[in-house]
């Protein structure tokens, strides 16, 4: 198995920036949106605790470099943001320009950590560089801004000037910087890796404040937030692990918590008859299952275009839109990909029921005897067995011989999350997933890690989709790049490696008694929103 030396770039949703051919720069314009701005703190104080339960803490990281620390964007600011219609916006960066290949970005110098530390140029650049280090990190945006990738030097020219310096010109890295959490670098270096993982601090509106393993975490509102509006109106935010959803809704109905998390969609229109309400998360979900290491000698049933495309078509995706979401979905949900997002096209629609034409698929493959093993095997974690078994149902009633492995978040992470190319002989070869999470505005980055012979994902090795994928990345005009990104689905989804099954809305259910508007950046991220809830 080999490490990955490649990764390509995209285009993004809206270029803020205007390239000229051959690399040379024609315009440089920083974003148009203002950046917020630091007045001096209201008196508002922030009062009482929001309660949530979720079923599962995951790999309870409180480290970006650790596949990803959801709770930590609570606590640690972005270089930069993106608005509700996905255009990048400043954030720790107040403004940024690309000449050439150098990214110069100047930092807000009215920033403080949660310790008092001013934020500066040199917070940045450990951050970039730490992110950016494939032998510490395991996190799928960290390759876009490494050495293997593109970097070539960071830079620090003065407290609050950072650059980074690539081998060629790339627009749509602003994506990964983005993603890109700022940490304090003289407290990190000063306590030390393990210290830091166990009392992370940043510069963000909340702060941590305790983590009890597969139990709790605690965080506290940070008042001296340096955008004062965006200062919680709750002076707590408490996260329970309750791997039992009926335990979670009991618990809910009784007012033991706030907010429930991971809720099962056909619960749901029970509980806004009993005054309960949900809020919709940013663009919506979609769900597909996902086919690892098909192309290998030892992929089984898995490598055979037809098993899979009977797969699809044993599926009744009204019928689980209807059930399963309680009507708050639709048939659709190729990875990512929603009417209206970065390189959409109508003709991403999903296959329609036809068990008849599973069957036949699977005749013309001459499936079971075909196959020295016929199983095919399923995995998840504990709180998505239920959704797994439904699917099996389909697949069963056409004859196919499915088995549901559970496995720890651990090893399911590891799985699909994998910068050493899968190869003969791993577990998981020509075994599926399912990708079930809220889609984003531009996908280049994520479809590049689902598809490319190169992706963190495993499922995807052809040379005509590589080819049609570095075309669409590599496009500057980002009309153009659209189109081509759009050829690029329509030549995966007939690869069959990535199966749409439903679009849903993206909701969390919660108690309008105790918990007010949701006004935050909902549209990026359930931690994003966070400090926005309001009191009643």
């Amino acid at each position: 198995m080999k490490r990955l030396l490649l990764l390509s770039f995209v285009v993004i949703l809206a270029f803020s920036l205007v390239i000229g051919s051959c690399g040379e720069e024609k315009t440089t314009t920083p974003p148009t949106t203002t950046a917020p701005t630091a007045t001096t703190p209201t008196a508002m104080v922030p009062t009482g605790t929001i309660t949530a339960a979720s079923p599962d803490f995951g790999q309870e990281s409180t480290d970006p470099v650790f596949y990803e620390s959801l709770w930590g964007w609570s606590w640690w600011d972005p270089l930069m943001r993106w608005d509700e219609n996905g255009i990048f916006i400043p954030w720790v960066a107040e403004s940024w320009t690309l000449e050439g290949s150098t990214w110069t970005f100047t930092i807000r110098d009215d920033i403080t950590f949660h310790n008092g530390d001013p934020l500066t140029a040199y917070d940045v650049k450990f951050s970039v560089d730490r992110f950016g280090d494939m032998t510490l990190s395991s996190n799928p945006w960290s390759f876009y801004i490494s050495e293997a990738y593109n970097k070539v030097e960071t830079k620090v020219l003065d407290d609050y000037t950072f650059q980074f310096i690539s081998d060629h010109p790339e627009p749509a890295q602003q994506i990964v910087f983005a993603w890109t959490r700022i940490l304090p670098k003289n407290y990190f270096e000063e306590v030390g890796q393990d210290e830091f993982r166990a009392h992370p601090i940043g510069s963000g509106p909340w702060k941590f404040v305790e983590l009890v393993s597969e139990s709790s975490l605690t965080m506290e509102a940070n008042t001296d937030y340096w955008i004062p509006e965006m200062i919680p109106a709750y002076q707590y935010y408490v996260e329970l692990q309750v791997p039992e959803e009926s335990t979670r809704l009991a618990m809910l109905n009784t007012g033991e918590i706030d907010i429930a998390l991971g809720i099962t969609y056909d619960r749901i229109p029970e509980m806004l008859d009993d005054g309960f309400a949900t809020v919709s998360l940013g663009p919506p979900g979609t769900s597909s299952f996902c086919i690892q290491g098909s192309w290998l000698p030892d992929a089984g049933p898995m490598g055979d275009i037809r098993v899979r495309q009977a797969m699809s078509y044993a599926l009744d995706r009204q019928e689980i839109s209807d059930t399963w979401y309680a009507g708050f979905a639709e048939p659709g949900g190729q990875f990512y990909m929603y009417p209206g997002c970065f390189g959409w096209d109508d003709a991403l629609q999903p296959d329609p029921f036809d068990p008849q034409m599973a069957l036949d698929l699977l005749a013309e493959a001459n499936y079971p005897d075909a196959f020295d093993d016929p199983t095919i095997h399923i995995y998840t974690t504990a709180p998505g067995q239920d959704y797994h078994l439904l699917l099996m149902d389909y697949w069963l009633d056409v004859g196919l011989d499915v088995v549901l492995e559970v496995v720890d978040a651990g090893i399911y992470n590891g799985y699909f999350f994998n910068f050493t190319r899968i190869a003969e002989g791993d577990d998981n070869v020509g075994w599926i997933f399912t990708w079930t999470y809220q889609a984003f505005f531009n996908s280049m980055y994520h479809c590049s890690n689902m598809y490319t012979s190169w992706g963190t994902h495993n499922v995807g090795e052809a040379p005509d989709v590589d080819a049609a994928y570095l075309k669409a990345a590599g496009e500057i005009d980002p009309v153009l790049s659209a189109e081509y990104f759009a050829d690029f689905q329509k030549l995966v989804k007939t690869k069959y490696w990535n199966i749409g099954i439903v679009r849903f809305d993206t909701l969390i259910l919660y108690n309008p008694e105790t918990i007010g508007e949701w006004a935050g950046m909902n549209w990026v991220s359930y931690q994003d929103c966070l400090n926005g809830i309001q009191h009643p």
